[in-house]
C-alpha cells in the first residue's frame, strides 16, 4: 500500500511539473498587467511545516511574518511552542455577527451569535477578523512562498527564481519577486508551493519507510492532562494557509475551544479600527471592464482559493431565493 501511495505521489508530481507550472507561467506572462493588481494586505503570516522531529523544532519548510511587503522584515516562527506566534494572535468581532465588539486572544474568546441585518458601518459578516500584533495578515501559499524566499530557504528560492525567470522570458520583461504580491502572484505561489510539497512528499514518504524499517511503529504520543487549568495550541499549514486550534482545559475537561482557520484570516471583515482584511483590501483599485458583470472581483477572490463553508449562514424564514449568481 505504501508503494501504491508513492506511485500516486509521483503521478501528481509529474502533473505539477508538466502541466500546472507551465500553465501558470503562461497565464502569468500573458496577463502580466494583472501583476500590478490585487495585492491587498501585504502583511504575511505562515507557520513552519513538514515537521522532522517529535519535539516540533525542526521543519523542512520555514514559517514567520513579513510586514508591509518588505522582505527585510521577515521574522521567523520556529517551533510548535513559538511564543511569538502564541502571544500575538487575536480576533475582532467589531463587524461580525457575534455578541459584543471585543478583540481578544483565542484563549479568552467566546462565540455567541447575534445576527442583525447587513450593516455597512456595523456588523455584516459571520467571519471574525483575526489580527497578528494587531495587524491584518494574509495567509496561504503566497505568504508561505514569500516568507520562505525572504528567509533564504533553498527549495523555495529554487522554484521562485525558476518560475520568475520563465515568466520574464515569455513576457519579454523582467518580473521580480515583488510582483508575486498580486492576483496572478497568488496563483503562481500556489503552483510553486505544490511543486515544493510534491518534492518533499517523496522525501517524507522515504522517512516513513525508514522508520518502519527500524521497527518504529508509533503513531501518536499518549497525552497526559495535569490537574488545574491548562492552555495549549497547535498549528499547521493547510492548503489555504495557517490553521490554528486553541484550547483551555480545566481538570481534564474542555473549558474553551477556538479555531482560527485560514479563510478567516483572509476573508475576515473590518476590525474596530476600520482596517479591511485581505479579501476586501485586494479589491481596491482593481479595474472593472463591465460594471454589470464584474468578473474581475471573482477572479481576485478566487485567487485566494476561498473556503468559507463554516461562515455561510443563509437565513430567510419565508424560504425565498435570496440571490442567484452565475460565474462563467
Amino acid at each position: 500500500r505504501l508503494y501504491w501511495m508513492k506511485q500516486l505521489m509521483e503521478e501528481v508530481r509529474g502533473f505539477i511539473q508538466q502541466v500546472y507550472l507551465p500553465d501558470v507561467i503562461a497565464i502569468g506572462a500573458l496577463y502580466k498587467n494583472w501583476l500590478a493588481y490585487g495585492a491587498g494586505v501585504t502583511n504575511y503570516l505562515a507557520v513552519p511545516d513538514m515537521v522532522l522531529n517529535t519535539a516540533g523544532t525542526e521543519f523542512d519548510l520555514p514559517g514567520g511574518t513579513i510586514m508591509n511587503g518588505d522582505f527585510s522584515t521577515v521574522k521567523p516562527i520556529t517551533s510548535f511552542h513559538d511564543k511569538y506566534f502564541r502571544d500575538n494572535v487575536k480576533e475582532s468581532i467589531a463587524h461580525a455577527w457575534y455578541d459584543g465588539d471585543w478583540s481578544r486572544h483565542p484563549y479568552e474568546e467566546d462565540t455567541v451569535p447575534r445576527y442583525t441585518d447587513f450593516q455597512d458601518d456595523g456588523k455584516y459578516s459571520w467571519i471574525k477578523a483575526p489580527r497578528f500584533q494587531n495587524q491584518p495578515m494574509q495567509v496561504g501559499p503566497l505568504a508561505q512562498v514569500l516568507i520562505g524566499y525572504a528567509s533564504g530557504h533553498a527549495l523555495t528560492k529554487k522554484y521562485v527564481d525558476d518560475v520568475l525567470a520563465r515568466i520574464s522570458t515569455v513576457a519579454g520583461a523582467e518580473v521580480g519577486a515583488a510582483a508575486l504580491q498580486s492576483t496572478i502572484g497568488r496563483h503562481a505561489a500556489r503552483a510553486i508551493r505544490a511543486a515544493m510539497l510534491a518534492d518533499l512528499g517523496l522525501k517524507h514518504w522515504q522517512l516513513l519507510v525508514d522508520n518502519i524499517g527500524r521497527g518504529d511503529l508509533e503513531i501518536f504520543n499518549p497525552p497526559t492532562f495535569p490537574k488545574g487549568e491548562q492552555r495549549g495550541f497547535g498549528f499547521h499549514e493547510a492548503p489555504r494557509g495557517v490553521l490554528s486550534h486553541w484550547i483551555v482545559i480545566n481538570d481534564g475537561r474542555i473549558k474553551n475551544y477556538q479555531c482560527v482557520v485560514p479563510s478567516t484570516w483572509n476573508a475576515g471583515p473590518r476590525d474596530k479600527k476600520g482596517r479591511p482584511g485581505p479579501y476586501e483590501a485586494s479589491l481596491v483599485d482593481n479595474p472593472i471592464a463591465d460594471a454589470q458583470r464584474p468578473l474581475e472581483i471573482l477572479r481576485t477572490i478566487h485567487s485566494f482559493d476561498p473556503c468559507i463553508a463554516c461562515a455561510v449562514h443563509m437565513l430567510d424564514p419565508e424560504g425565498r431565493e435570496m440571490i442567484k449568481v452565475k460565474a462563467v
